[in-house]
């Protein structure tokens, strides 16, 4: 079976016109100001972020009101203003065409095959800025389903100018099994195995980021220290974690848990682009009240490349 992509576009910004703004004056549901989330795009550099928004437009799961998780994650993704943003754990598409309405110059696309991601299922995600343009979309690794429980990743191929000069880039979007027991953990080390054997297959030689929540560490996993399911990949000399300072230095990702679990991971070809230390969690307790309660469980992570 084929699987079927929802593909969501909206017209991009005219030549000349600026990104989207900070939303400065913007107040919250008390009629107080908010403070505004500091954009993250650079002009030298692709910007590249990944956030799990805890069951996205999904009323009876995540954070509540709903109506108050969609406006928080409205105006983070507006106000971060990155290049690329893969997205999991988006339930609705309703709701995701909805954040992607309020980002001019931005489109997006989901996962949406009912073979594999239900009505009331958690999907991935990709929004990126409108100056790319998609050439192809699709789930892949449908094969291994069940070791990505039930959310096979999501692939966008996209190709793009810089510096005059035509580019192309395939983003990964993958979403891998929780819970840090044997099963997860089992099935995580499975899945990078099926990974690892489908870039070194498909793109030996490409620009390919993989973003996510992997819902594992690098230097050992959160199931009773054993060794990381990502192991191959990390001691691959084609492969680069372009996250592992944030796994070395002990940066949470998530409000409650303490080990780095949201990855990005690059070929040894775009690993070589990758901007040194940019990589860093963007903490968002300072710019969204209740953080943890009315948005997400997890947060933005963010790295660059310099493409030019």
């Amino acid at each position: 079976m084929r699987p079927v992509i929802c593909l969501v576009l909206f017209a991009a910004c005219g030549p000349g016109e600026a990104h989207v703004g900070v939303g400065v004056g913007e107040l919250d549901e008390n009629g107080q100001p908010l403070i505004a989330v500091p954009s993250e795009d650079r002009p030298d550099s692709v910007d590249v972020g990944s956030w799990n928004v805890e069951w996205y437009g999904d009323p009876l799961h995540g954070p509540s009101p709903e109506w108050r998780q969609q406006a928080n994650v409205e105006r983070v993704v507006r106000q971060l203003d990155l290049d690329l943003l893969g997205l999991v754990e988006v339930v609705s598409p309703e709701a995701f065409a909805e954040l992607v309405a309020q980002l001019p110059g931005h489109a997006g696309v989901l996962s949406d095959d009912p073979a594999f991601y239900g009505a009331g299922e958690q999907k991935v995600g990709l929004v990126y800025r409108s100056r790319f343009t998609v050439d192809s979309t699709k789930l892949i690794l449908t094969d291994q389903s069940y070791a990505f429980a039930g959310r096979p990743p999501l692939e966008v191929k996209l190709s793009f100018q810089e510096d005059g000069r035509p580019r192309t880039l395939v983003v990964i979007v993958a979403h891998f099994k929780a819970m840090a027991d044997y099963d997860g953990w089992s099935r995580r080390r499975t899945a990078a195995r099926a990974l690892k054997t489908y870039l070194d297959a498909t793109y030996p030689s490409r620009w390919v980021l993989v973003v996510g929540d992997l819902n594992d560490d690098l230097d050992a996993s959160t199931y009773r220290g054993r060794e990381s399911p990502f192991s191959e990949l990390v001691q691959s000399p084609e492969y680069r974690f372009t996250t592992a300072a944030l796994t070395e230095a002990g940066i949470a990702t998530t409000v409650e848990f303490p080990n780095t679990i949201d990855h990005h991971l690059a070929t040894d070809e775009l690993a070589a682009r990758y901007v040194d230390g940019s990589a860093h969690v963007v903490r968002l307790e300072g710019f969204v009240r209740q953080y943890g309660t009315s948005t997400s469980d997890h947060y933005p992570v963010v790295t660059r490349y310099d493409l030019r």
